[in-house]
């Protein structure tokens, strides 16, 4: 019976392509287009539900607006009738005390989840083998257009008759080449359904794999975004054996970093390798240029941009190898390296010193503070840093690009020229960055201080001081900046972007609250209003890196020195702005927040580990703290309320001990 409705199938596809190529003669009545086509999606997609199943689960629940909710049936595949079945890991987070799988002809099933993938966002089940089960049929990859029609199939409202909708392969190689992508409507009703073509074949599982996400649960909201995503059968099939022996796969990482922030650019050079990561084990060093990347060394292609190097080393997974060659000096070496599920612990080593660049590229001390490794090691203001461990400072290898890759458990060598023009080694016992309070000597900033990093400042200009309005688009938010009277674009500014509760925001009280902090310390502090005066929606993140876009290109901004801060309801938003943009933000600041248990973030890695500053007295805040301090992430925690941070009062603001503490966070920053 199978045979016979597959073959009807066929025979309903075959009359399609007739149709459509021969001669209207061939019959005596033209078939209508539209009519042909829906025969056609509408053969596949009959013969292809026999393949899907449903997936209950109990237990698990999840809160959602207070209240207690269990998730609806969702959708599975089967890949064997040995009565292995593909789903997506959404239906799984929330750990169901047990799973059930009802067959296209109803019987029930119960199902135990053996092993998820976490780089593709698919799940496997098993079940007991049935003759009655239908292995869904792969889809050639090599045949693949973009353009194709496809049909996405979900079986969360009725066990027989799949729900179908229509759509075309709009895109292939994506998610760093682990992933195709259609405009089919994809939601939690056909997550863990199969995308096929026209011949009923399935082309992948569909999931909620999302890139660049910060919390689990955000990937809900691309359902409505008019793209999802499926992950080729090929490629599941490939990995079946491994995750049918109950172990869970996980994306592979290397702990190497590439210069530059634009990964389209011609060119891949490292910036340098995490401490004890596979690169460091292979021998990776910064300044090697990429040009080969693979899976072995018989496999290797050129990459020609970090773009390039992201697709070469997405669909690679933890414990498999990957290899890249590069070019050192007169050398072209190929190192292999065995990828991990997580990179060592990584902590920023710290010095305890400001610094300055010189043109000959070393770095003179401006600053050390009280009872640092450099006060200790006997590092004094006017002393300037010629080689780090042994290598000469240079533009392209500079003391500050440097350090975050050094291990802080190990001593750090410094050549050091005093103001007599005396060279000697010191060596310094680097610490991890003090949390909790910190005495801040001041000092002044001398001008001309990091000239090379303005933002595109142009001093004929001559921008607006005060309290100056942003121009941030078409948008319902508004934006204030608070620039010092004294702003000179020869001397970078700190930058603090500030998510104000939601409502509307007094930029006089604002000023008052600020402007001494700014004149005295060169800080640019910047407030964003919500565009509901209740709440605030996730997609104004975006307003965000507009207002840090518009003052880094029309103000010298300090990039030691960029915080993000969140009052109130608008922590969440601060939160997210940072961890998804680590290049513009080296600090957060999070006041009277409340950060829910699910927030996650990528551990801490060279270069890309911002300081957090948080006060509040919500219970969420702990484990909040205790997970990024166990990522990696420097935090100064404060069990103390501010309200009046939530609709700022200039009377009494200044004299509260939080606000103190904030001010010497910030101040501390620039610390390297």
């Amino acid at each position: 019976m199978q045979h016979q409705s597959h073959c009807k199938a066929w025979l309903a596809l075959f009359t399609l392509l007739v149709s459509l190529s021969t001669p209207l003669t061939v019959s005596s009545q033209q078939i209508p287009l539209d009519i042909a086509e829906e025969t056609a999606m509408q053969a596949a997609a009959n013969w292809a539900q026999g393949s899907v199943v449903q997936i209950e689960t109990f237990g698990g629940m999840e809160i959602v607006n207070k209240q207690a909710v269990a998730p609806g049936p969702s959708t599975g595949t089967v890949l064997s009738k040995e009565g292995w079945i593909a789903a997506s890991n959404f239906l799984f987070k929330g750990q169901p005390a047990s799973i059930t799988v009802i067959l296209p002809n109803e019987e029930r099933k119960a199902a135990k989840l053996v092993a998820r993938d976490f780089s593709r966002e698919i799940a496997i089940l098993k079940i007991d083998g049935d003759e009655s089960l239908r292995p869904a049929i792969p889809s050639d990859p090599a045949a693949w257009r973009v353009g194709q029609w496809t049909i996405a199939l979900g079986k969360s409202f009725d066990v027989r008759t799949a729900s179908r909708s229509l759509g075309i392969l709009s895109a292939k190689g994506r998610i760093w080449d682990k992933a195709i992508q259609t405009d089919c409507k994809i939601s939690p009703q056909n997550y863990g359904g199969p995308l096929i073509d026209l011949y009923g074949k399935t082309m992948g599982i569909l999931t909620t794999i999302n890139p660049g996400i910060v919390t689990e649960g955000e990937v809900e909201q691309w359902y409505d975004s008019g793209i999802g995503f499926a992950i080729p059968l090929a490629d599941i099939l490939e990995r079946l054996p491994i995750l049918q022996s109950g172990q869970d796969i996980h994306p592979g990482k290397a702990g190497f970093r590439v210069r530059g922030r634009d990964e389209f650019a011609e060119g891949i050079v490292l910036g340098g390798v995490s401490p004890g990561s596979p690169a460091a084990k292979a021998g990776l060093k910064a300044g090697d240029q990429v040009v080969r990347a693979g899976r072995s060394e018989s496999t290797l292609k050129p990459v020609a941009t970090h773009s390039n190097l992201k697709h070469a080393m997405g669909p690679i997974d933890a414990g498999q190898t990957f290899v890249l060659e590069v070019i050192r000096g007169s050398q072209t070496i190929q190192l292999p390296m065995s990828l991990v599920k997580e990179l060592p612990a990584y902590r920023e080593p710290y010095l305890g010193i400001i610094t300055a660049k010189r043109p000959d590229a070393s770095e003179e001390i401006l600053l050390v503070l009280k009872d640092s490794p450099a006060s200790l090691a006997g590092l004094k203001a006017g002393d300037r840093i010629t080689r780090f461990s042994k290598e000469s400072l240079t533009n392209e290898s500079s003391f500050e690009q440097q350090l975050p890759f050094w291990d802080y458990r190990e001593p750090l060598p410094l050549q050091i020229r005093k103001a007599d023009g005396a060279e000697q080694t010191v060596t310094l016992q680097p610490t991890v960055r003090p949390v909790g309070d910190v005495t801040v000597q001041s000092f002044t900033f001398p001008v001309g201080k990091k000239e090379e990093s303005k933002e595109g400042a142009d001093e004929a200009k001559s921008p607006a001081k005060g309290t100056v309005q942003i121009p941030i688009g078409d948008v319902k938010n508004k934006a204030f900046a608070i620039v010092p009277t004294t702003y000179s674009p020869e001397v970078p500014h700190g930058l603090l972007v500030v998510y104000a509760d939601a409502g509307p925001q007094d930029a006089k009280t604002w000023s008052d609250l600020w402007e001494r902090f700014g004149l005295e310390n060169r800080w640019i502090v910047a407030v964003i209003q919500s565009a509901d005066e209740q709440s605030w929606s996730f997609e104004e993140v975006e307003i965000g890196t507009r207002v840090r876009s518009y003052l880094g290109t029309n103000y010298s901004i300090d990039k030691r020195r960029t915080c993000a801060a969140g009052i109130a309801s608008g922590g969440v938003l601060a939160l997210v702005t940072v961890a998804q943009f680590p290049d513009d933000f080296n600090a957060l600041w999070l006041s009277d927040s409340k950060i829910g248990g699910r927030v996650r973030l990528a551990s801490a890695e060279p270069g890309k580990s911002p300081k957090f500053f948080i006060n509040g007295t919500d219970d969420s805040l702990s484990g909040f703290v205790e997970r990024i301090t166990e990522a990696g992430y420097a935090a100064s925690y404060y069990k103390e309320t501010w309200s009046t941070l939530k609709s700022p009062d200039a009377a009494n603001a200044q004299d509260s001990q939080i606000f103190s503490k904030v001010q010497r966070f910030l101040q501390h920053l620039e610390a390297l």
